[in-house]
């Protein structure tokens, strides 16, 4: 009699602890802290919601489920990735930069995105983030952020220089440039027309597509088997950003440090740059900051970069992970936003990718420098896919430079750098 109560309650045990067991799953991100904790006030209270606390609200719905985040260093970000894989420490879900994606799904790191979600991604969001979250023809993760390019201006350098408003055409931008470039006496520039926006290799190298785009090249065949840097219309690009150096609208010393300090009149930036120049020129932001579409030489373009969500395709509990995103960015709030959506525009300060989300932040979406971008999305086309994409992209970025520095024509730069990315796309396609 005592050996089938013990056994009774062997097994009553047995049933609670697997009635108590939670799913886990571990969500690795590049964001900093007071993105993942939340914006807070002097006494610490949460003002702005952070991952963690959407996190929270959904494991207090979800009891069965932990999530565990992983905060990465963005530079750390992808060789995390791989190595844990190796080390069979994958996490079950990931931010990731579309770039990344034709590596990672080629390395059997992503799993497929399901069907239901597949088709919500098609039908709901932006063009440009689709195309940015589709690796090989596949959607392979949910767009998150989208960030487009468009010109901004200091208006009362403008103004100064007897303009009202800023260029319609990349040719009015090389004349406005050269009349807004002042020098001092002793050939020292004291004020540019026209400054580059240096802080990373995308900086240089997709405005620098947005006209290559604007006049109808492409940078690779249909194929991605050719670079096609070699087309008259990639020649035509370049030499038209290197028309500012020749006309005196700009130099080689020139950096988008100059235009924050107010000694530039135009640069091309991303959407992300709104709070340093907000900082740069406190009360004086509204009254001298402006915003237009990228000057076109052709069609109006602007390039996009996208990051998206996705999981694991060794994870143990896929089901779990693609049930929270799917809460997370694509189930709708009252407002008709996703969480995603309002963590975006709110915490981050990132245009979302999604279309009603687009439309459920008019204080934050619509002001004077992120309601350009949002307009230009219809114009946007996303950078290319391809295997080796960021050192693809490095290339392109040194061989502009060294056009820009004049030690070699617009022609030779792209010749050198189309023969050293046929090479690598040789490898892969």
């Amino acid at each position: 009699m005592k050996r089938c109560i013990l056994t009774i309650l062997l097994v009553a045990l047995l049933v609670s602890s697997m009635a108590f067991a939670k799913t886990k799953l571990t969500f690795a991100v590049h964001w900093s802290d007071y993105q993942v904790e939340g914006i807070k006030d002097k006494e610490g209270n949460v003002v702005t919601k952070g991952l963690r606390q959407y996190v929270e609200e959904y494991m207090a719905s979800n009891p069965d489920i932990e999530i565990e985040i992983q905060m990465v260093p963005f530079g750390e970000y992808l060789t995390r990735i791989l190595v844990g894989r190796l080390a069979g420490a994958a996490s079950d879900i990931y931010v990731l930069y579309s770039l990344w994606g034709v590596q990672l799904v080629e390395s059997g790191v992503l799993d497929k995105v399901p069907k239901e979600v597949a088709t919500a991604i098609k039908n709901d969001f932006v063009e440009a983030a689709v195309g940015g979250a589709t690796i090989n023809g596949e959607i392979r993760g949910i767009p998150t952020e989208v960030a487009n390019y468009a010109l901004v201006y200091n208006k009362k350098i403008l103004k100064a220089g007897g303009y009202d408003e800023p260029p319609k055409t990349w040719d009015e931008l090389i004349d406005m440039a050269s009349k807004l470039t002042i020098k001092k006496e002793d050939g020292t520039v004291q004020q540019y027309g026209y400054v580059y926006d240096t802080s990373s290799n995308s900086g240089t190298v997709h405005p620098y597509l947005a006209r290559l785009y604007s006049l109808g090249g492409q940078l690779f065949s249909n194929d991605n088997k050719k670079c096609l840097l070699d087309s008259k219309e990639a020649i035509q690009a370049l030499d038209a950003e290197i028309e500012i150096f020749r006309r005196g609208g700009t130099d080689s010393a020139a950096t988008h440090g100059d235009f924050q300090n107010g000694r530039a009149a135009m640069v091309i930036l991303a959407p992300w740059w709104e709070s340093s120049l907000k900082i740069a020129f406190g009360d004086q932001y509204e009254e001298t900051i402006g915003v237009a579409p990228i000057p076109p030489m052709k069609d109006p373009k602007s390039v996009s970069y996208t990051w998206f969500v996705g999981v694991d395709a060794l994870s143990k509990n896929k089901k779990e992970a693609w049930k929270f995103l799917e809460w997370f960015c694509i189930e709708p709030l009252p407002n008709g936003a996703t969480r995603m959506g309002e963590f975006l525009a709110n915490n981050i300060g990132a245009i979302p990718s999604r279309k009603a989300d687009l439309d459920a932040f008019p204080d934050k979406l619509n002001d004077l420098y992120t309601s350009v971008y949002v307009q230009e999305l219809a114009n946007t086309v996303p950078e290319p896919n391809v295997a080796q994409g960021e050192e693809i992209k490095n290339i392109i970025w040194r061989e502009i430079i060294e056009a820009r520095h004049q030690r070699k024509t617009p022609e030779k730069a792209l010749s050198d750098a189309k023969r050293q990315i046929d090479e690598i796309l040789s490898e892969f396609y």
